[in-house]
């Protein structure tokens, strides 16, 4: 297993130029708009946003640029499971935690701002936004037919990122004045329904006996990992990561909130 990774892994960094095109414009208007912005609001960048945010960039370019994009399409439904917790549970954050919030409140002036996004239904439709197509391409007969066309794949990859975006703003939104962060509790809540969807999908994948999504055939054999093993592996990262990243930011939230709870009944 070793040996054959370990030649996927060197010969796996080829660069993809509409990808990189991509993200480099992503990366350019974000600096652009830092410098043009900032300069004419008065404002600086803070170095943990910037740091943050350039950390994103790093994690999306690793997801589809490194090798762990060929492991994803060609060998490992398990490696396909990893690349999408990285573009779904790391980049979202890292990206919504680096955005200055007068950046956006420049971008999206108040006659821009629907109201809805300030109603009780949005943190909703967020939830639905990304869980519900995320359930729906992991049928096996859909899953298998994403594989058909290169375009359809990148397009789902971009479909999960923005839908990931949206589900992280009630909890990171980097300007509340654009689209308000739940309250604390709420966040709790929030987060904890968010593990429900990934845990349900991850434990039935893990549970399997059988395999179901047939685009990876054989090819785990050639890495040494029965394909069995790949599609339980695979669930079980979607079970246990999404479900435990979401578990860790809510265990996070409780205690700024406890603390401050507390620090409000001494005074």
């Amino acid at each position: 297993m070793s040996e054959q990774f370990a030649a996927v892994w060197r010969s796996g960094w080829d660069a993809h130029p509409i990808l990189l095109i991509a993200i480099g414009g992503l990366a350019g208007a974000y600096v652009l708009g830092v410098v043009v912005i900032g300069r004419r609001r008065g404002q600086r960048l803070a170095p943990a946003r910037g740091l943050s945010f350039a950390a994103g960039i790093a994690v999306l370019l690793l997801a589809l640029q490194s090798p762990l994009h060929h492991l994803s399409d060609d060998f490992l439904f398990s490696a396909h499971m990893f690349q999408h917790q990285l573009l779904t549970l790391v980049v979202p954050p890292l990206l919504l935690l680096g955005t200055p919030g007068w950046l956006v409140e420049a971008l999206v002036p108040p006659g821009w701002r629907p109201a809805f996004l300030r109603s009780n239904a949005y943190p909703i439709a967020a939830f639905a936004v990304f869980n519900l197509p995320f359930v729906f391409i992991h049928f096996p007969t859909i899953y298998d037919a994403l594989f058909g066309s290169e375009l359809v794949h990148r397009a789902t990859h971009a479909t999960l990122l923005t839908a990931a975006l949206v589900t992280w703003l009630p909890l990171f939104s980097p300007a509340p004045s654009v689209v308000p962060r739940l309250s604390q509790p709420a966040q709790m809540l929030y987060c904890f329904v968010q593990t429900i969807p990934g845990s349900l999908a991850g434990s039935l994948l893990t549970l399997a006996d059988q395999v179901l999504y047939r685009h990876y055939g054989l090819r785990p054999l050639e890495l040494g990992i029965a394909p069995v093993t790949d599609q339980q592996l695979g669930g079980l990262l979607m079970w246990v990561g999404s479900g435990g990243l979401f578990l860790l930011v809510l265990t996070i939230i409780f205690f700024v909130w406890a603390d401050r709870e507390e620090a409000t009944a001494y005074q």
